[in-house]
């Protein structure tokens, strides 16, 4: 076809004209579009961004529909820099726009785009201008949806800058990839798949995307593909809120999951495939270590989120290491509910609550139940774990770590349909290292001693069953908590096999539904220590015990119900426990030094919930069998002024069924063996039963040789003796109940008290005074005296010992309500000492065997050598404290062997000493109840010897359980010798004992009523006095009474009998006899002729004196009588000798003197006229003649011629006499003659001397005439009243006339 056909064909020309018209279109829209395009779109762009839009270069292919735009850039703000840049826009439309009236592009190309965004602050961005105007309404109404059909999306080569100011981050963006081959929403192109893909490089993390689906169909099916590749969430960790608890400080996300998305009916969202976070590590608000793990992987195999429901084919957990820390103030750094972030959003959470919301438990329940997810886990695996644990509540700081967890579960199906099964293993150990530091990050130093565990077991969320094994676990790992507590370190090992049982309890029901079980539980080597580890047991000495330990301790068996509290062990056996039980002397038990004080609480006491608080239920304990061995306890007690020290060895306890609320006994069997010092411990056995409810027990107990003594600081105090050594030992059954009314006590069986020893303890102040004493430095040991002299301790000696002292047969029985009664069958003392002393307080040391607050001084009653005492009121006993009966007692026979009594008086200065030995006896059987009115008298028999040489013999009856008191005795000692009596003697006569035995008879009774007779008779034999001791207390004339008592072959024989009353408290024995024979001798001074008078027939004091009538020296017969006694005592004792001293009185004779004088002149006158031849002799003459004679045989002179004789006495008498007128001599009366002539009769003290005379030369020659040896009269000097002492009279006694007899013995 030419030019010329065309324009001959109009429809040729046509096609041409159209052709011409439309290659002239695409010039002019190839040369003019791309000018006007980049200024309109620059301009356009600019005025809607508010920015500087600039485009490098626009080329339009009109033929094509190309259209690429090169440079194109949007300015920053300040349009310094560019905000959004892109180096290339290619858009491919299609001509099927202009047929569908809807954009349809076949190609949209992005490449290389760069965008760069900055965050000022929250909430602020550098583009806040851009959308401020882009978010501005446009105020037209909305069209409808724009129609499109687009192919081939691709942005190739992106990446964004992100500028965070307020984190101080830059987020970089690269390789952005975004490819989308279709994408319409025609009706007819919505079913067709689409295929996206999106990846990009985020801070180095690679995310790769690829989907298939048809987002515009009906169903909005989706099926995509999501990776994501070592995500490191480090550069995001800013943009965490800061108010949340827990810090996220490293994490690296894996995925690689595939998403369907479908939309039917209801919308469907499964997820399957694998999530995995590697590398992550939480800690808390402090930066604190609180969660990491390596790797974190989750299996999916089918989630749908929108049907809550979950298939994991696997959860596994590698290397998880959780940091649980407690502070000193008790905050848990996993309780992110106490946090201060938690705290704050509290209030919303009350807020939300106030408003209205349904939160009632009914309604919440029913609707978690509705919703809940079903969730189904095939296996879960935790592989490498460790959880670590500070406690910085203690000091030192608690550091202890669960490592090497290993966890694995299965089937787990949520809600529960079957309990899951799981199991696990683990090693616990404490870490050494800084609190702060971390556990988990510090694996390196583990304690070297450390537990395994193992687990498993079954679950639901109604229950649990799990059973765990321990292995090897060490108690040290509890040193920081026990620190708090107490000063030693704990060791040992504990293992064991354990299982715990949890029943979710009933709604509403007060109970936890917990029970655990212990099938076996062994704890070995067990120590309290000071801080250093001990991995072997003590030795078996108690004595290295210091702190208590047990070999081993096993309990197998064992149950408990928490809500029923009830605790059941099968068996529970201690194996070599060894304790060590002190207190010191500041009277604080070792287990006070142990424990140390709580810190002071700085809260108010008052801040305490003051609510009544309901009793706690008694727990339960019941326990089958229990069992000791090996136990050893050394028991030491300083706080008591003498240590108390013992050590209990092979102890061995076994009992059974024992329950701690059952009232039916236990059997028990126990031993051991107790010993003090280093003497052979002694043996314990124990069989039969123990109850606590009552108090009860009931069994075979033997004793063998216990050391009492060691107890012996605890009671000693109230003694002034100390017990040296006493074992004592029992064999027989003992009893005992406890009841409402008081305790029931039944023993019976045999006991001895063996090798007892005890001494008597002196104060210092006697101790030392006794120790120095002159008179009794030859008493007191050598070390004694030292020891008093150098210090203030109480110094002792030996007091009481034996050998042993049996009892058999012995009954107890003690009950409330009824008397006490002891049955003895048999008693028995062999080789006994005893050591009695008088102290010099005059009391015996066996009195003072128990201290008092008042020591009773005894005073000595009066003595008589015949006189009783007048008996004191009879005083009635005391009733038992409290109106209890008084105790029955029953002793059967007591004998007595091989004893021996080392008497000392140390009252008398210098000291005595006496020895009774070879003590042998019996005593027959006696009781406190008497059958009738009498007590039961037991028969005495004791013999032996005193100072080796004299025999003692005691026989009687008496009852020392009778009250009142009631005996019987009769005592005899012969050929005592009496030179080792000497301090006596000194002491209360001021000569000691030459040569001397003695013999005695004593005869005690006492009656029920108290009332006492003794006999003492006392027979010595040749006793000889020494010189006078100077010095002595006093000095009396011993010889004189031995010579006054002795009869010619030297024997002396005194009779003392003695009474009185018992009831009277000043009533003593040893006193009265004492003073009785101390009067004896001093009434060889003052009386020495009473003790003639008392061996000879009486007469008294009156033997010492020979009376006569007034002014006359002649003897009357009384005198002559009494002088007949004194004669035959002189003839008895020629060793005697006796001085006769006459005595006359002026004032008190003169009327006697001359009324003597004038019957004397009678009688001369009588005389002379009887005598034939005599011449007449003047009356003067003849007077004093008579006077001279008046010691010739008397003339006696009738009443009936006396007026004569008188009257020629007054004829002659040359004196003035009365006359008559004539001068004569009257005629007087008698009387008056009388009167007249002793009117002048002169009385001198001459005359008095004289008659003084003459009555000694009377009385000496009458005792001459008595057969008197010569060598034993004296005459003395002749006394006048005047010239005798005051103390020879009698204090207020009128003097009569008399001749004094005196004794001597030289």
């Amino acid at each position: 076809m030419n030019l010329q056909s065309i324009n001959s064909n109009k429809w040729a020309r046509r096609v041409a004209w159209t052709a011409a018209g439309v290659v002239l279109l695409w010039g002019i829209c190839w040369l003019a579009v791309p000018p006007i395009l980049k200024s309109q779109a620059q301009k356009i762009a600019s005025e809607q961004l508010g920015r500087k839009v600039t485009i490098g270069a626009v080329d339009f292919k009109p033929w094509t529909l190309e259209l690429t735009v090169t440079d194109l850039a949007v300015a920053t703000a300040d349009g310094a820099g560019q905000q959004l840049h892109v180096q290339r826009l290619y858009i491919d439309g299609e001509l099927q726009s202009i047929l569908r009236l809807a954009p349809v592009v076949d190609a949209v190309t992005v490449d290389a785009p760069s965008l760069k965004l900055t965050r000022l602050s929250e909430g602020h961005y550098d583009i806040d201008d851009i959308l401020a105007r882009l978010s501005q309404p446009s105020g037209k109404p909305p069209g409808k949806p724009l129609h499109f059909a687009l192919y081939n999306l691709a942005l190739d080569g992106g990446s964004v800058d992100f500028t965070d100011k307020s984190v101080g981050k830059t987020h970089q963006l690269r390789d952005l990839t975004l490819s989308v081959p279709f994408l319409s929403n025609l009706d007819s192109k919505r079913g067709v798949v689409v295929q996206p893909r999106l990846a990009f490089t985020l801070n180095g993390s690679r995310f790769d995307s690829a989907a298939e689906g048809t987002p515009f169909a009906q169903t909005h099916k989706l099926d995509a593909t999501i990776k994501l590749a070592g995500f490191d969430l480090a550069p995001y960790l800013g943009y965490i809120p800061a108010s949340l608890p827990v810090r996220l400080q490293t994490g690296v996300i894996d995925t690689d999951l595939r998403v369907a998305f479908e939309q039917t009916s209801t919308t469907s969202v499964k997820l399957r495939g694998t999530v995995q976070a590697s590398h992550v590590k939480l800690t808390d608000a402090k930066t604190r270590d609180l969660l990491s793990f390596d790797a974190l992987k989750l299996t999916l195999a089918d989630v749908q989120p929108l049907a809550q429901r979950a298939n994991i084919s696997s959860i596994e957990l590698t290397g998880p290491n959780v940091a649980v820390r407690r502070d000193a103030a008790g905050r848990f750094n996993v309780d992110l509910a106490a946090t201060p972030a938690a705290a704050s959003t509290a209030p919303v959470a009350t807020e939300r609550g106030a408003k209205g919301e349904d939160t009632t438990g009914a309604a919440a329940t029913k609707e978690a139940q509705t919703n809940a997810w079903k969730i189904q886990v095939d296996k879960v695996a935790v592989r490498g774990g460790t959880v670590a644990w500070t406690d910085e509540t203690t000091a030192p700081h608690a550091q202890l770590a669960l490592r090497e967890l290993v966890f694995d579960a299965a089937a787990i199906a949520l809600p529960f349909a079957k309990p899951l099964q799981f199991s696990g293993s683990a090693v616990l150990a404490s870490v050494t290292g800084s609190p702060t530091a971390s556990a988990a990050a510090a694996p390196a130093s583990p304690s070297p001693q450390a537990a395994s565990l193992s687990f498993g077991g079954a679950a639901t969320d109604r229950m649990v069953s799990v059973a765990a094994n321990l292995k090897a676990l060490p108690l040290s790992l509890a040193a920081p908590y026990l620190a708090s507590f107490i000063e030693p370190g704990l060791n040992g090992q504990l293992t064991a096999q354990l299982n715990a049982d949890w029943k979710a309890p009933a709604a509403g029901a007060q109970a936890t539904g917990l029970l655990l079980g212990v099938k076996q539980l062994t704890l070995e080597n067990l120590a309290l220590t000071d801080g250093k580890a001990v991995s072997q047991p003590r030795a078996p000495n108690p004595r290295n015990a210091a702190l208590p330990s047990i070999k081993q301790i096993e309990v197998a068996d064992a149950r408990i119900d928490l809500d029923k509290q009830t605790v059941s062990v099968g068996k529970l056996a201690l194996t070599d426990p060894h304790a060590s039980v002190e207190r010191g002397a500041d009277k604080r038990w070792m287990f006070e030094r142990w424990l140390k004080k709580p810190a002071a609480s700085g809260a108010p006491r008052g801040s305490a919930s003051k609510r009544p608080v309901a009793p706690a239920r008694t727990w339960q304990i019941a326990i089958n069998d229990v069992a000791i061995e090996g136990g050893a306890v050394s028991y030491r007690d300083a706080a008591m002024p003498r240590p108390v020290a013992f050590e209990v060895s092979k102890l061995t306890i076994q009992l059974k069924d024992f329950a701690l609320d059952s009232q039916k006994p236990s059997p028990l069997t126990a031993s051991a063996r107790i010993g003090a010092g280093r003497t052979e411990p002694g043996r314990l056995d124990y069989h039969g039963d123990l109850g606590l409810n009552p108090l009860s027990a009931q069994g075979q107990v033997q004793a063998v040789r216990l050391p009492l003594h060691a107890l012996e600081p605890y009671f000693g105090d109230a003694l002034n003796i100390r017990l040296l050594r006493a074992d004592t030992s029992f064999k027989g059954q003992v009893h005992y109940l406890e009841s409402k009314a008081g305790p029931v006590v039944k023993v019976t069986g045999d006991s001895a008290l063996e090798d007892f020893r005890a001494n008597s303890v002196l104060p210092p102040g006697v101790a030392a005074v006794a120790a120095t004493s002159p008179a009794t430095a030859g008493a007191v040991p050598k070390a004694t005296t030292m020891a008093a002299a150098g210090s203030l301790q109480p110094v002792s000696e030996p007091l009481l010992q034996w050998k042993a002292l049996s009892v058999r047969g012995l009954d107890l029985t003690m009950k409330p309500g009824t008397a006490t009664r002891v049955n003895v069958r048999q008693t028995a003392l062999s080789d006994f000492y005893a050591r009695v002393i008088i102290n010099p307080n005059g009391r015996i040391n066996l009195q003072d065997l128990v201290k008092s607050s008042a020591q009773p001084v005894a005073a000595a009653a009066p003595a008589s050598g015949a006189a009783p005492i007048k008996p004191a009121p009879a005083v009635s006993p005391a009733p038992a404290a409290g109106g209890a009966l008084a105790p029955i007692v029953n002793i059967g026979p007591i004998s007595l062997v091989n004893g021996k009594v080392l008497f000392s008086d140390h009252f008398i200065k210098p000291n005595y000493s006496a020895d009774l030995t070879e003590l042998t006896g019996k005593l027959s059987a006696f009781s406190s109840v008497a059958p009738a009115s009498a007590p039961t008298m037991a028969d005495l028999e004791l013999r032996g010897k005193a100072e080796g040489t004299a025999s003692l013999e005691i026989t009687g009856k008496l009852n020392p359980l009778a009250k009142p008191l009631a005996l019987d005795i009769t005592g005899k000692v012969r050929d005592l010798e009496l030179p080792p009596l000497s301090p006596y003697a000194i002491k209360y006569a001021g000569h000691g004992i030459e040569r001397g035995k003695m013999s005695l008879d004593v005869n005690y009774v006492v009656l029920p009523n108290g009332q006492l007779t003794a006999k003492n008779n006392l027979v010595l034999n040749q006793l000889s006095f020494g010189d006078e001791v100077k010095g002595a207390p006093t000095s009396l004339p011993v010889k004189l009474a031995v010579a006054l008592l002795a009869d010619r072959n030297g024997v002396i024989n005194l009779d003392l009998p003695i009474s009185g009353s018992l009831n009277d408290p000043q009533f003593s024995l040893g006193p009265i006899i004492f003073k009785a024979i101390i009067n004896i001798i001093v009434k060889a001074v003052t009386a020495p002729f009473s003790l003639l008078a008392n061996a000879f027939g009486g007469g008294g004091d009156e033997l010492s004196t020979v009376a006569f009538a007034p002014g006359s020296a002649v003897l009357t017969p009384d005198a002559r009588q009494s002088l007949d006694k004194v004669a035959k005592a002189l003839a008895e004792r020629p060793a005697l000798k006796m001085t006769v001293v006459g005595t006359a009185s002026l004032d008190a004779e003169m009327e006697g003197y001359r009324r003597e004088r004038l019957n004397a002149m009678v009688r001369a006158e009588k005389r002379r006229e009887t005598t034939i031849g005599a011449s007449a002799v003047p009356a003067p003459a003849a007077a004093a003649s008579a006077a001279a004679g008046a010691a010739a045989p008397a003339t006696t002179v009738g009443d009936a011629e006396y007026p004569a004789l008188l009257k020629q006495v007054y004829k002659h008498a040359d004196l003035p006499k009365p006359r008559n007128l004539i001068g004569m001599a009257k005629d007087l009366p008698q009387a008056e003659m009388e009167s007249l002539l002793m009117a002048n009769i002169p009385v001198t003290e001459d005359a008095m001397r004289q008659l003084a005379l003459a009555r000694g030369e009377a009385v000496k020659e009458y005792l001459a005439l008595r057969q008197v040896p010569a060598q034993q009269l004296f005459l003395g000097a002749p006394k006048a009243a005047a010239d005798q002492p005051a103390t020879e009279s009698k204090p207020g006694a009128k003097w009569s006339p008399h001749a004094d007899l005196n004794l001597a013995t030289r």
